[in-house]
């Protein structure tokens, strides 16, 4: 295997770009980045040294940076020579290129390359911005920016998108965003459950990190959460918000992504 791209995906835009990336390199491996990532590591490292081409990582962004398990990921990833990240965003991307490369260069990895692709959000907190035309135009300038990425992969060219320059959030704005982005783990202390809830486990089933456990009544949530949103758009009965802001909200399926496509990338184990 010659290029290899790890990625983390909640309701599936990180998953359709990291796929239509992968259609234009040839010999490429997906991988998701799931809670038994550091087993799987140990296991390739036992098998003896790997040679890879290159290695990218896709992700989407929460409250301006990468989400807590991909930070996470970076420190344990072998040495690799061309290493390129990808972050899909809704809104403003924030700096998530730059706690890429800062947290790759403690472990003496260098970032070659990184790559802001506009989507969709999921963050259903606030309403719809992009008609249904808007949305069809933003997945095929996607489509198009990861065709770039791709040739741009084989060619091991440096290039970065510019970020959010600071000056447009103000100092105070970043210092808000960055306590939130500190307390998400916690944040799933906001989410309720009505009683259309029928303990189908479908949140438990998308929950990219583990996060819910189902009881003899409702799901339960513990405390380690991405505040993906995935575990809402996908119950199938609306019966998971997060806070009063989200009730009536459309629920958001990422084009082409379906549940099982979700589903099936939680667990290393299962590719």
């Amino acid at each position: 295997m010659t290029h290899r791209i790890y990625y983390f995906s909640g309701t599936g835009n990180s998953l359709w770009v990291t796929r239509k990336i992968r259609d234009s390199l040839p010999d490429t491996e997906i991988i998701p980045i799931t809670r038994d990532m550091p087993a799987e590591l140990a296991a390739r490292k036992s098998e003896g040294p790997e040679t890879l081409e290159s290695v990218g990582l896709v992700f989407p962004v929460y409250l301006g940076k990468p989400p807590r398990i991909v930070l996470e990921f970076i420190r344990k990833m072998p040495k690799t020579d061309y290493i390129y990240a990808v972050a899909t965003c809704g809104m403003i991307p924030g700096k998530p290129l730059a706690d890429i490369k800062k947290g790759l260069l403690s472990t003496g990895n260098f970032l070659s390359a990184g790559y802001i692709v506009p989507l969709i959000s999921n963050f259903i907190v606030f309403p719809k911005t992009k008609t249904d035309a808007g949305i069809e135009k933003a997945f095929k300038k996607a489509e198009a920016k990861a065709q770039i990425i791709s040739m741009n992969v084989q060619k091991k060219a440096s290039f970065f998108d510019k970020e959010t320059p600071s000056f447009l959030i103000k100092p105070a704005g970043w210092l808000l965003l960055n306590r939130a982005y500190h307390r998400i783990p916690e944040l799933d202390e906001k989410f309720s459950v009505n009683d259309e809830c029928d303990s189908c486990g479908a949140c438990r089933n998308v929950c990219p990190v583990q996060n819910i456990q189902i009881t003899a009544s409702k799901p339960v949530f513990l405390h380690n959460c991405e505040l993906c949103f995935s575990c809402i758009n996908w119950c199938p009965r609306q019966a998971i918000n997060w806070t009063p802001l989200t009730k009536k909200r459309r629920r958001y399926h990422c084009k082409g992504i379906s549940q099982n496509d979700v589903v099936s990338n939680r667990y290393y184990k299962n590719k």
